[in-house]
């Protein structure tokens, strides 16, 4: 009788562990950032990842999100989030998926985002859910945003452009070689290949995104990434654009910018901004 105890006292003890660890991993371990790798402001404040789901509803501001529908697997995406009145924490979880982004902030009632996509995250489709929380900790009902990415080749290197206009912007590298992939040359005798290129000729295609990433290894030594404004396509607000680059075996990095309606030169080979240099 007594071994009979022990042995379900055992069993009970097995099944609490692996529903413990259920509970910290989420479903076969997966967790938000394995589908955004990170959070930050546009002015490069860094989100806090937290186990668990964030906190109910409890009365907090009214929150509002634009942006944040589409985007390309291993790129970034930008997003403003507002709110009816002051906040000063923002968080951010997937719908069933375990943890959250917690972003903690000057107080606010308007603030601009970049979410970076994991390179091979388990779904392309998911549900964002967006809220924030005021000073005195009182949480908003969470706006939901549908999310759907396209998938583009990720590689050793990958780089990538997102702009927010129905606008030309046009992404440029130029690998170790000197040679220059843009949409004039969109592939390079060492596998770079432009595999995106969205809005040519402001033929609009809504996806506002670029890419380039090299199909075999890729080249060693240094890179210099331009973004250009082909042309406004008549839009006379500013174009907000992030760029992602990704080095394996690093941490993404980003760097946001804009453009204004002047600025388009319908450039080619050399033209565009210089936004980075890095070394593979």
């Amino acid at each position: 009788m007594i071994k009979l105890l022990n042995r379900v006292a055992l069993l009970a003890l097995v099944i609490m562990f692996v529903a413990g660890c259920g509970d910290d991993d989420g479903p076969a371990g997966i967790t938000i950032r394995d589908y955004i790798t990170q959070l930050s402001t546009v002015g490069g404040a860094s989100a806090i990842f937290r186990g668990g789901t964030p906190p109910g509803a409890s009365g907090g501001p009214v929150v509002n999100v634009v942006g944040g529908s589409t985007g390309i697997t291993g790129g970034s995406t930008q997003v403003t989030v507002s709110a009816d009145a002051d906040f000063t924490r923002i968080m951010l979880n997937i719908a069933d998926v375990e943890g959250y982004w917690e972003l903690t902030l000057p107080t606010s009632t308007a603030i601009g985002l970049v979410l970076t996509f994991a390179a091979n995250p388990p779904a392309k489709s998911f549900s964002l859910l967006y809220r924030v929380a005021n000073a005195a900790g009182a949480v908003s009902t969470p706006q939901t945003v549908q999310t759907e990415l396209i998938e583009v080749g990720t590689g050793e290197v990958q780089v990538s452009v997102q702009w927010d206009t129905p606008t030309d912007v046009d992404l440029h590298v130029v690998e170790p070689s000197e040679e220059e992939i843009y949409y004039g040359d969109p592939s390079s005798a060492t596998g770079g290949e432009l595999d995106l290129d969205s809005n040519a000729a402001c033929s609009i295609d809504g996806v506002n995104n670029e890419n380039i990433t090299w199909s075999q290894t890729a080249p060693r030594g240094q890179y210099i990434v331009r973004v250009d404004y082909w042309a406004n396509c008549g839009v006379t607000a500013n174009t907000n654009y992030v760029v992602t680059v990704r080095v394996q075996g690093r941490q993404p990095q980003t760097f946001s910018g804009s453009f204004a309606q002047g600025d388009a030169d319908a450039g080619g080979a050399g033209s565009g901004r210089t936004i980075t240099t890095f070394t593979f």
